[in-house]
């Protein structure tokens, strides 16, 4: 960030402009999200290297069911480290738009990414989250939450605030000369870190309540506890848990042979959480109930 920025003459200097914004955006929300993961136990997936769990690739990707590759931002992972892939638990996109006219195709996107995944992962994922900066429409905002994709939204004003304490002022018009564009690139430039670091303060105190509200509904779907656990099998038997070891052992001994001429046929098993979320699954055999199990130990 800042210093050194050198952009040719024939790079466009809205579209490097829009990079600078765009790179600031993420930083900021990459350092903490990371750090917020880290806190929790959880691992944090984001671009970059991570070549024992995607070789050579620097992106971030997961399949859904129908095997459509999405890109994504960021991925909390459990039992997951650097070296080996967890389970999702979060799956989270951030995008900014200097202007509204795009801002519509772009939730579309981040939903077509978002919503697919979590019905493929929803035994482990129950949050789904988008950060959004700039100009977004009410319209654009509310095709996600009908979703219910998380959203923290900070307008373009905002980050205008945070940079005009150093005397940059972002808010060029759409038909501002490459002239002015290029001033104010240069201007970015000449930040040093110690710049970027008081216009990071000013940003982060600005968007504090909005910021600190998102993570709480992160925090309270990562920090969800297995509240109960019930089991039915065929035959009509009901036993409830209060936690998932007791559900494994149950089901370890459980003897699975016929009764009164009625075969064994089926686990159907319900776990409600104390976020009020309820899981359930249906298995034929005695190791597919305890893998689905096994995923909340």
């Amino acid at each position: 960030m800042g210093g050194g920025i050198i952009v040719a003459k024939v790079t466009s200097p809205g579209h490097k402009l829009g990079q600078l914004i765009g790179n600031f955006f993420e930083v900021f929300f990459c350092n903490r999200l990371t750090k917020f993961s880290e806190e929790l136990g959880f691992y944090c997936d984001k671009k970059g290297p991570r070549p024992k769990v995607r070789g050579k690739k620097r992106k971030v990707a997961w399949t859904d069911s129908e095997g459509n590759v999405h890109d994504l931002d960021y991925v909390f992972e459990m039992n997951a480290t650097v070296d080996k892939m967890g389970e999702p638990v979060a799956f989270i996109e951030l995008a900014w738009r200097r202007y509204t006219k795009h801002s519509r195709n772009k939730a579309g996107e981040i939903e077509a990414a978002l919503v697919p995944l979590g019905n493929t992962y929803r035994n482990t994922c129950n949050f789904l989250g988008a950060i959004l900066g700039g100009e977004f429409t009410e319209g654009a905002r509310k095709q996600l939450t009908s979703h219910n994709i998380n959203i923290l939204y900070i307008s373009y004003r905002k980050i205008v605030e945070a940079f005009l304490i150093k005397g940059i002022n972002l808010d060029y018009p759409e038909d501002a000369t490459n002239k002015q564009k290029y001033r104010l690139i240069d201007a970015w430039a000449n930040l040093s870190q110690s710049d970027i670091k008081d216009i990071e303060k000013t940003f982060r105190e600005s968007i504090k309540s909005d910021y600190d509200m998102f993570i709480r509904s992160l925090k309270k779907a990562l920090q969800r506890k297995v509240e109960k656990v019930r089991i039915l099998s065929l035959f009509g038997d009901e036993i409830v848990f209060n936690s998932i070891n007791e559900a494994i052992a149950s089901i370890e001994s459980y003897e699975i042979a016929a009764r009164e001429g009625l075969a064994f046929c089926k686990f159907e098993i319900y776990i409600g959480f104390s976020n009020g979320d309820k899981i359930e699954g249906s298995f034929h055999g005695r190791e597919e109930a305890l893998r689905f199990l096994r995923i909340y130990e």
